[in-house]
């Protein structure tokens, strides 16, 4: 029993010297990095893009490509977006939010405009949305063919861990450049 002791109680100071000579919790040889700085920058809020025709603009955007339409609302005649694009106080407007499921609520929109023509997108294009075809982009691009779109060739789309992926761009109706991309192992959406 007094082997038992000794041994005991020779286990429990070799243990507290070791807690001792041990850093605290949380602490280590190096010091801990500084929390980072909060976000100060700007929030993306969405994308527009001015169409001719909503109901067929949305064929593509909801049906094909499966983003989730809001309400359509007429715009009025005081509306910012007449300054903004600089669209004539005669031609009509209606505006459509769409969402990318529950994390991506309204990030983008279509914008009529009636009455007026709208200049041809001849020359370079400027503006485009890039999206994840989350598995589909075979059927989005027989689809956008199926409706006569301009669709162009797909493109190797190295990753580091996704595996190498495709991506593929084509134009709607007037003239909108949307580039799908898809790889192997899909990322999940960016939360807005």
């Amino acid at each position: 029993m007094g082997r038992q002791v000794k041994f005991g109680l020779a286990g429990v100071l070799l243990a507290l010297s070791a807690f001792s000579a041990a850093p605290a919790l949380g602490q280590s040889g190096t010091t801990a990095p500084a929390a980072e700085a909060p976000y100060a920058g700007s929030y993306y809020k969405r994308q527009l893009y001015v169409v001719t025709d909503m109901e067929r603009a949305l064929t593509l955007w909801r049906d094909v490509l499966g983003l989730q339409a809001g309400a359509i609302t007429t715009s009025g005649p005081n509306s910012y977006s007449r300054e903004v694009f600089n669209i004539p106080a005669e031609a009509q407007m209606r505006f459509c939010t769409l969402s990318a499921g529950p994390t991506q609520v309204r990030t983008m929109a279509l914008l009529e405009v009636k009455g007026v023509p709208l200049p041809a997108k001849t020359g370079i294009r400027t503006t485009g949305a890039v999206i994840n075809a989350n598995g589909r982009l075979a059927e989005i691009i027989s689809k956008a063919k199926a409706m006569g779109l301009t669709v162009f060739g797909p493109r190797v789309l190295a990753s580091v861990g996704q595996g190498d992926g495709t991506e593929q761009g084509f134009l709607d109706w007037d003239g909108n450049v949307i580039v799908l991309y898809e790889y192997p192992k899909s990322d999940p959406p960016s939360v807005r």
